[in-house]
């Protein structure tokens, strides 16, 4: 999926991107190894929307905004009280993912 100098480059970019994270304690969020990861694939694969399910403090939708700048971002979580981040680009549902009607959404 990607070769050496793909990789090498999107690691560039990402430390670039992560140094101005907005949440710098993230315990208990993702880390910087799955960052990475979340942030290569989603370049790589470049979907026009992106749900996440499990928002925490909100760091992977900064994360997620700074990858794919143009996609919309639908976002999971039924406790908004502890997101620290969040983006005026997601819209977010408190409701158990099952009860979401994803029909009605643009």
């Amino acid at each position: 999926m990607f070769d050496n100098f793909e990789l090498k480059n999107n690691f560039f970019q990402f430390l670039e991107i992560y140094k101005q994270r907005p949440i710098k304690n993230n315990i208990s969020g993702i880390g910087i190894e799955h960052a990475f990861a979340l942030f290569t694939i989603l370049r790589k694969i470049k979907p026009s929307f992106v749900i996440e399910s499990g928002v925490f403090k909100g760091m992977s939708t900064w994360l997620i905004e700074k990858a794919l700048p143009d996609s919309k971002i639908f976002c999971i979580e039924p406790n908004l009280d502890k997101i620290e981040y969040i983006s005026k680009n997601a819209k977010y549902f408190q409701e158990d993912i099952t009860l979401i009607d994803w029909k009605n959404l643009d």
